[in-house]
């Protein structure tokens, strides 16, 4: 293997060749080595400037994890909060949906015992709507204003339409002659 070659010549004043070559050695090692100083210097700001931001890293962290562990305990109590407001919504549901129920129920027994009162007293009376007690009227409307609230649930149906069409159709077209007619018959009986 040949690495390579080299020719020397040979030079009249060796001592001052050799002076320049070990001048020129001793100006590069002072440029390497004041290069090398720097080098370091940078090397130990670098190192410094990066322990700041590690511990600044650790105190963010520190800081995140304490703010999350705030957060969420924050959290924990307002989603319970919201929970129990769920739980207790749902508690007044159920109870206006059954006392609805129970108004319900009630009001339809009241208009059943009205109706009879209403057939026993006014039995040949006209089941018109212009013609009704405002005084018997005036004991379901104070349950109806009560519940109102909670009789606005599509749930729920109103049977006072039901009602009405009943007392409107309560007597059938052509049935005045056959009441007319069983009434002349009863006193000619009972005689």
């Amino acid at each position: 293997f040949r690495l390579g070659s080299l020719k020397l010549q040979e030079v009249p004043r060796p001592a001052e060749v050799v002076k320049e070559l070990i001048g020129y050695c001793l100006d590069s090692l002072g440029k390497l080595q004041a290069q090398t100083e720097h080098l370091q210097r940078e090397n130990e700001r670098l190192f410094s400037n990066w322990s700041d931001v590690e511990k600044r890293l650790e105190k963010c962290v520190e800081a995140k994890e304490e703010l999350e562990a705030d957060l969420y305990s924050r959290f924990v109590v307002v989603l319970n909060e919201k929970k129990a407001k769920i739980r207790n919504l749902q508690k007044l549901l159920s109870e206006a949906k059954e006392s609805a129920v129970d108004a319900k129920c009630s009001r339809d027994s009241i208009a059943t015992t009205q109706m009879v009162i209403k057939r026993e007293n006014n039995y040949d009376a006209s089941t018109d709507e212009e013609s009704e007690n405002p005084a018997g009227a005036s004991l379901p409307s104070a349950l109806e204003r009560r519940d109102s609230s909670l009789l606005a649930s599509p749930d729920l149906v109103d049977p006072a339409p039901r009602r009405k069409r009943r007392q409107r159709t309560g007597k059938p077209a052509g049935t005045g002659a056959k009441v007319a007619a069983y009434e002349a018959q009863q006193p000619a009986q009972e005689k």
